[in-house]
């Protein structure tokens, strides 16, 4: 065993795997920190009903941006493969421009139809005030996500962790913490801290994307347009992947109260520390695997994902075996009537523990022109998802709502699973033979 361990780490491939994809674990879990943080503040100085209405604000925010970066951050990184696109910065800065535009007037329509959004579709007058706050912060973190791509597709692993999640949230922290000291009464407090900070990791996700280049310029011999119908299926397919995670928040905005939308945010957030290995491992493969497709190292492409999915189940599966343990303990941090939730984390560690055992679906199929099939099948699990919540939530609430976004992740992951098996022959389960 210790001579198999010797001969893994002098891999090349699974060195970088695990050494950059602990880097970027460990930056991911200080982001957790500072968002668990940032909750736990709020739940203990607001309660669970504040708790809602931002998660209600964070869904609006993080699906609307998803449209607003137009699959850029996506393709950035089998286009900057090539090394002679690595220091195209007119492609780059062409494509920022149209997201920066496109998610401004998204944003606009937020802001106009805040009424209509807060009253006649949630029911909840005190959510208006929230929808001010979530159109400023809408083209904010679609700058930082298009930058994030382009650090990722430079291999900047370091830098696309930080800027990717933990970055908002550990600014969003320290500002949360300095207006505590000034104006610790107002109940838009929160809202106004997340978007301060995510302005201020914007200013620098520019400045950083900025220096990667060694000439700016706003020429390029790539048709920016081109680029984005290139990118268009991945945005509809990270559009649906967005949707897939926070239409339970949506609908449970329909049909449940604030505090039940805030204990089942922090079950969320709980559940959502299993999928860190994935996502870790994830920002290594994805650009690895486009390169070893295009050069036609089958043997390369098919080791380094089987390493990958092997290493990130084994992760994931002992961080829910200490989630089911300490379940009560980590929904008790955030007060009591959080306790309410643990069948509700207990279902969703469930769905994360399929997400897992398929491997790296969705980045394999991006990356190998698989893209429109991934579109496809993510957007049957949407449709899925969807209906169970419409069905279930009203009915069984919280549990509802996890039991239809588990039933729909297994779907998509297990399909895609599949489908490579067929397809390519490719085995991206979890498989120890």
């Amino acid at each position: 065993m210790i001579k198999k361990s010797i001969e893994t780490y002098n891999d090349t491939d699974y060195k970088e795997i695990l050494t950059k994809g602990f880097s970027f674990l460990t930056l991911r879990v200080g982001g957790l920190l500072a968002g668990y943080l940032f909750t736990y503040l709020v739940a203990r100085e607001y309660g669970p009903s504040v708790v809602g209405l931002i998660s209600l604000s964070f869904t609006l925010i993080m699906c609307l941006s998803i449209f607003g970066r137009l699959g850029i951050d996506v393709n950035l990184i089998p286009y900057f493969t090539h090394e002679t696109n690595r220091q195209d910065s007119g492609l780059f800065f062409k494509v920022l421009i149209k997201a920066i535009l496109l998610s401004s007037f998204l944003a606009l329509v937020i802001f106009l139809l805040k009424e209509v959004i807060s009253i006649n579709l949630f029911k909840k007058p005190q959510l208006e005030a929230y929808m001010i706050w979530t159109a400023l912060t809408i083209p904010l973190w679609t700058i930082i996500l298009v930058c994030a791509g382009l650090f990722r597709a430079l291999k900047k692993n370091t830098l696309f962790a930080f800027f990717n999640n933990p970055g908002r949230f550990l600014a969003t922290l320290i500002v949360l913490l300095v207006l505590f000291i000034c104006c610790k009464d107002d109940l838009l407090l929160a809202i106004k801290a997340h978007f301060y900070g995510v302005l201020i990791i914007a200013i620098i996700s520019i400045y950083l994307a900025l220096k990667q280049f060694e000439k700016i310029s706003v020429l390029s011999n790539s048709n920016s347009w081109l680029f984005l119908k290139e990118a268009y299926p991945m945005m509809l397919s990270g559009a649906i992947i967005v949707f897939l995670g926070w239409v339970d928040t949506f609908v449970l905005g329909i049909y449940e109260t604030d505090e039940t939308i805030g204990v089942y945010n922090v079950a969320l957030k709980i559940a959502t520390l299993t999928s860190f290995s994935l996502q870790a491992i994830n920002s290594i493969l994805a650009p690895k695997i486009a390169k070893y497709y295009k050069e036609g190292k089958h043997r390369e492409f098919r080791k380094i994902i089987k390493f990958a999915t092997n290493i990130n189940f084994l992760i994931t599966l002992i961080i829910i075996v200490l989630i089911i343990v300490l379940h009560k303990t980590l929904l008790g941090m955030f007060g009591q009537e959080f306790l309410s939730g643990s069948l509700v984390l207990l279902i969703l560690c469930l769905g994360q523990l399929i997400n897992s055992l398929s491997g790296s679906v969705g980045v394999i199929m991006q990356m190998t022109g698989l893209q429109k099939v991934y579109q496809n099948i993510v957007l049957v699990a949407l449709i899925i998802n969807i209906i169970l919540n419409f069905i279930l939530t009203p009915r069984y609430g919280a549990v509802g709502a996890a039991l239809a976004t588990v039933i729909s992740m297994a779907f998509w992951n297990i399909y895609g699973a599949v489908y490579l098996k067929r397809k390519l022959h490719l085995i991206s389960y979890f498989n120890l033979k």
